[in-house]
């Protein structure tokens, strides 16, 4: 990557944010006509279950059955997709929109244009698609598991996130939920800036969604760093002919396409999310 600074990179990353529409399902509502949309700018890094408190107390009064508006019971839908509150709302965006940050042909009634529309329910929760969210107990032991996972990947054990202390675990957690990028890196930085042995890398790929995870080295076999198009062009070779120029896809981190040359290392500790992975999504190329 370009500059020297690794914090400026994660400052830049901890920036990103999507201005979201929220509707309610109409289904759901008792007035006749269509109730107002809630407006949220949302961090990429972010998870939907910390908006759903102020979704519920905006949309409360509209709903047919008031009991029910809860932030346990809400759940989000984009284009009659449940989405997954456990995953972290940028890579959501970029995942399901399937939007090329590189293509210039946007058109005006794009269904993607900002903001991104959601419609809340509040009924019929999906489990089928969807874990069960049954408090904020339950947001932040999913996401401790996916940090214990991500170390234990990158270390080959969860010694690291194991040896926090009590204050340091609550620190990250509460500097995730309040947006304190200062207070976050002050521990992550203790769990990223490590001689890693793999890479916690997942792969998004938009058409199913299917999700790719497989530990990554972060040097080949002749010890030149593993970058980008090594990686994908290993584990999805169908889409990744060529490791150094993307012809049927490109790999998006944080909305951004990501030269395929980029060391992969070097990419994790820069533009890892929160949650301890490296979160590469595709983006179909036309």
């Amino acid at each position: 990557m370009e500059t020297s600074d690794p914090k400026a990179i994660r400052r830049a990353v901890w920036s990103g944010s999507i201005p979201c529409k929220i509707l309610l399902d109409p289904g759901e509502s008792r007035v006749f006509d269509a109730s107002d949309p809630y407006y949220v700018i949302i961090p990429r890094i972010a998870y939907l279950p910390f908006f759903a408190e102020r979704v519920c107390s905006f949309f409360r009064p509209f709903v047919i059955d008031p009991e029910v508006a809860k932030p346990e019971s809400a759940w989000f839908e984009f284009e009659s997709v449940p989405m997954k509150w456990h995953w972290p709302v940028g890579l959501l965006y970029d995942l399901f929109t399937g939007r090329d940050p590189a293509a210039n042909n946007v058109e005006e009634d794009d269904e993607h244009l900002l903001p991104w529309t959601l419609i809340v329910h509040f009924r019929d929760y999906p489990t089928k698609y969807l874990m069960r969210l049954e408090g904020p107990a339950t947001c932040h032991d999913s996401w401790m598991n996916t940090v214990k996972e991500a170390d234990h990947v990158r270390n080959g054990s969860a010694k690291a996130v194991m040896s926090l202390s009590k204050a340091e675990s609550t620190k990250l957690w509460d500097s995730l939920q309040s947006h304190d990028f200062d207070q976050f890196w002050s521990v992550n930085d203790k769990l990223v800036s490590v001689q890693a042995r793999n890479i916690p890398l997942r792969l998004y790929i938009p058409s199913a969604p299917r999700v790719v995870q497989q530990p990554v080295p972060p040097n080949l076999p002749s010890q030149e760093p593993q970058t980008v198009g090594t990686a994908l062009r290993t584990l999805l070779p169908e889409l990744f002919p060529s490791q150094r120029v993307a012809v049927l896809a490109r790999p998006v981190v944080h909305g951004v396409v990501v030269a395929m040359n980029t060391p992969l290392l070097e990419l994790m500790r820069e533009a890892v999310y929160p949650d301890g992975f490296l979160h590469i999504s595709l983006a179909m190329m036309s």
